[in-house]
């Protein structure tokens, strides 16, 4: 009895774990959704199509946000005031609309969604899976920044990038020296750490020439 109970427990530590990843990983998407909206309103209003074509473009052709997901969003943005709706303004777009029995709406950047957006550029946070998604509709956002609000983002990537690299190379190291694994074992796994780690390395060699660009610039400003 006393085994089964402490599978019980196991199990269902497990799977409360499991449960709060999911949650996590929903909640950083959803932050990652709305700091794309709010950036790419920034540029003028948009309708919710053509926000979900824009991000279907920058994350890949892998990566696509459903309607149920962005169109909770917009509404949540404009119930907080973040974003506001507006009329069309061309009698062509009205009669499209009336023809397909749909009423397209375009949403718009208020002052909130202005600061919040700037918030949210801003802001660190922890590192988790989404990290280089949400550095990526960071670095889409990155005309609106400062050179050092620029450094700061690119710093941040760089501790990420760091901090995948150095778990690739101690996994490598227990890799090497575990006696109980068999040489072809051993030799699959390093190929995939290599494989990993050539991808981290090559963002990192980019993100080091940036931050010195960056930095060669603000030098010469003053």
């Amino acid at each position: 009895m006393t085994h089964e109970h402490d599978d019980t427990q196991k199990e269902s530590r497990s799977s409360l774990s499991s449960q709060n990843q999911a949650e996590a990983s929903r909640a950083h998407k959803s932050l990652i959704y709305e700091l794309f909206v709010l950036g790419e309103l920034l540029d003028g209003p948009r309708h919710g199509y053509q926000l979900r074509e824009i991000l279907s473009r920058l994350l890949g052709p892998f990566r696509q946000i459903s309607w149920g997901i962005l169109y909770p969003l917009i509404r949540q943005l404009e119930h907080e005031g973040l974003i506001a709706s507006e009329g069309e303004s061309r009698s062509s777009e009205r009669e499209k609309a009336a023809a397909s029995g749909r009423v397209r709406k375009r949403y718009a950047i208020t002052a909130s969604g202005k600061q919040r957006f700037s918030a949210l550029m801003e802001e660190q946070g922890d590192y988790h899976a989404e990290y280089r998604e949400l550095f990526i509709i960071k670095l889409n956002n990155f005309d609106y920044l400062s050179a050092q609000q620029q450094l700061n983002i690119l710093w941040q990537y760089q501790g990420f990038l760091q901090t995948e690299d150095l778990y690739l190379n101690g996994g490598q190291q227990r890799v090497l020296t575990n006696p109980h694994l068999l040489d072809q074992h051993r030799e699959h796994i390093l190929r995939i750490i290599r494989f990993r780690q050539g991808g981290i390395r090559g963002e990192m060699l980019w993100i080091e020439e940036q931050i010195q660009r960056l930095e060669t610039e603000t030098e010469e400003a003053f």
